[in-house]
């Protein structure tokens, strides 16, 4: 099973950070291996999501379901999808009205050793590549302070 670990300061709320990484819907906007995504289900505290990663070889469409405390943190587990398993937490950790520490972590492991070997290095650069981009989106849409 591989893990990816990332954390980071930024100039934003932890709660527009939350929104943010909760907005599923808007991911094909700025992350450029998401194909597509959609809210399948959701209510307070729950949401549950379906990812289509196109990205170099990697193909695959998985969804999670998403346990959410607004302004505080996202737990990711997984429905269905190419993965044996896979588990994923961000933490929004308030510092200022204008800052925060965002905590993101991502273990997961492809159903078969082909797949395993083929896509989990691909699979790790996209979820490496996450916070830079939500960092970076953020300063598209809240400024930079």
């Amino acid at each position: 099973m591989l893990k990816i670990e990332r954390s980071a300061l930024v100039k934003h709320s932890a709660l527009d950070m939350f929104q943010l990484v909760n907005d599923v819907a808007s991911y094909p906007k700025f992350l450029k291996w998401c194909r597509s995504s959609r809210v399948l289900e959701q209510s307070e505290g729950e949401m549950k999501a379906e990812l289509e990663i196109a990205w170099k070889v990697l193909h695959k469409i998985f969804s999670t379901q998403n346990t959410l405390i607004a302004g505080k943190s996202i737990q990711l587990e997984l429905l269905d999808g190419p993965f044996e398993s896979m588990h994923g937490e961000w933490h929004f950790k308030h510092l200022r009205d204008d800052a925060c520490k965002i905590i993101m972590e991502i273990d997961f492991e492809f159903k078969s050793s082909v797949s395993n070997f083929v896509f989990s290095a691909i699979f790790s650069q996209i979820c490496g590549s996450l916070m830079e981009s939500f960092i970076k989106r953020a300063d598209e849409i809240y400024g930079t302070g």
